[in-house]
């Protein structure tokens, strides 16, 4: 599965022998540590497979020699590799591990909804789900798809206390519709703004080893590995959750409760997929969530990948659903981006701040004969781009554009299949030229592809451009 030398160990048990597991396992991880010297420059996958009536494997994360992860997986008794199959992810509790949310029921739920599992470690028992932990998760997802047919439009995630805002903060920073996303998410207790939750602990030492230092002096860090950060919205991500579907749970008496009522106001007529318990039961963490109740509500979403409104605050140069901020001016500050899509035809650019490209991903299945950009972010002069991803991008011979009411653009250039041009405030229009093909493909050859297109086109699966009609 990964490149290199793979070690394979077994492991039978029940659940009714968990003494007994636990010794197996001690052992053979004692063997495995003893020689990890002899099997460290390979890429090392050590799998373990539970005896219940699902498989579960533990496997490392590794890259380049370095084992950076370990994370344990499990497959629903009927998994079929014909069908695509939803995935849990479940992210553990302060002191846990990869194996730790096995104590609770989401395990069950996801083998009865045929759902793969995946529980990661995220580097250390106290990551409070910092860069390189999200970046763990990522590679386990991706390698996760790459073995096992995993419906990339029901990724869902749940945590506790720790790893309660997990889902929720991985939103935040992967909203590239090109590699996974989260379709829907759960909080337990989560920890859902890490400044304000390290002042109520008078400080907090994996906080610091893990951000980098104090909320004075890494404030960026704090926030952009937060849900929300409540003092200040301006330099919060919490606009990021817009699109993705919200449960939050939490104990009676409990500061998390506070904090996830407070950010539920705070999200409510923005995010319109929200569940809040109004009657809270359990202490803290997983325990006072319920995970059938979980699991049915999360079921019913599936990714949005193409909203028309984007609203966001970017950590760093990235892509957002159709749009990507190219460059980032200040460093340890967000790119602001909120953009509206009208129609094929019209975007709206209502603010762009802190970076100088702003690239638009909506040449896909067909090329408007015209775009119209209305930009009122009025205080800068920074670059569009448009691009996309279909075929008669390159068969554009010449690209008109024009500003009205003397709004002002300059720098109009075609690179790499992607059309640039410095606007400032005002209204604009973009039309194109195409080659003057005969065939419909526009590739200058009249063959199979074009009657197929023809075809599809006249039953209605596909639908033309203008210049493909004439």
């Amino acid at each position: 599965k990964l490149k290199g030398f793979s070690l394979l160990l077994n492991i039978r048990a029940s659940e009714t022998e968990p003494f007994l597991f636990i010794v197996h396992l001690g052992i053979i991880m004692y063997i495995l540590l003893i020689n990890m010297n002899k099997f460290i420059k390979y890429a090392l996958v050590f799998s373990t497979s539970f005896g219940w009536s699902q498989d579960i494997y533990t496997e490392y994360l590794v890259v380049n020699g370095d084992s950076l992860d370990v994370f344990s997986y499990q497959i629903p008794e009927n998994y079929n590799v014909i069908n695509t199959h939803p995935l849990l992810v479940i992210f553990h509790q302060w002191g846990g591990d990869q194996n730790s949310p096995y104590y609770t029921q989401f395990d069950e739920e996801a083998n009865t909804r045929n759902w793969l599992y995946l529980s990661p470690f995220g580097g250390s028992s106290n990551n409070y789900n910092h860069q390189d932990a999200q970046y763990f998760v990522m590679q386990e997802i991706l390698w996760l798809s790459e073995q096992y047919n995993i419906d990339s439009n029901r990724i869902y995630m749940v945590g506790g206390s720790m790893g309660g805002a997990a889902g929720a903060i991985f939103a935040n920073n992967h909203l590239d519709p090109t590699q996974p996303m989260v379709a829907a998410t759960a909080s337990a207790s989560g920890i859902i703004d890490c400044e304000r939750r390290y002042y109520e602990m008078d400080g907090n030492n994996s906080m610091t080893e893990w951000f980098g230092g104090s909320p004075e002096e890494v404030p960026f860090e704090y926030h952009r590995n937060s849900a929300v950060f409540f003092a200040d919205s301006i330099q919060s991500m919490h606009f990021n959750l817009q699109h993705t579907p919200f449960y939050l749970d939490f104990g009676t008496t409990e500061p998390h409760r506070l904090h996830a009522e407070e950010l539920y106001e705070l999200l409510q007529n923005y995010n319109l997929n929200m569940w809040i318990d109004t009657d809270p039961s359990g202490s803290h963490g997983f325990s006072v969530i319920d995970e059938t109740h979980t699991s049915d509500w999360m079921s019913q979403f599936e990714l949005e990948r193409n909203p028309e409104v984007i609203n966001v605050n970017l950590d760093e140069p990235s892509r957002a659903y159709w749009l990507e901020a190219n460059n980032q001016i200040v460093e340890d500050e967000f790119i602001r981006i909120d953009c509206e899509r009208l129609n094929e035809n019209i975007y709206l650019i209502n603010q762009f701040n802190n970076s100088d490209t702003l690239i638009f991903h909506i040449l896909n299945d067909s090329i408007p004969s015209d775009i119209q950009f209305y930009n009122y972010q009025y205080d800068s002069i920074f670059t569009i781009g448009i691009t996309g991803t279909s075929p008669f991008i390159s068969s554009i011979s010449d690209v008109a554009f024009e500003g009205f009411n003397s709004a002002y653009w300059n720098n109009l250039n075609q690179e790499n299949e992607i059309i640039y041009v410095d606007i400032s405030w005002g209204y604009y229009n973009m039309s194109f030229v195409f080659e003057d093909f005969t065939d419909v493909n526009m590739d200058g050859v009249w063959d199979v592809t074009d009657i197929v297109l023809t075809i599809q086109n006249i039953l209605g699966q596909i639908i033309f451009n203008s210049t493909q009609t004439e």
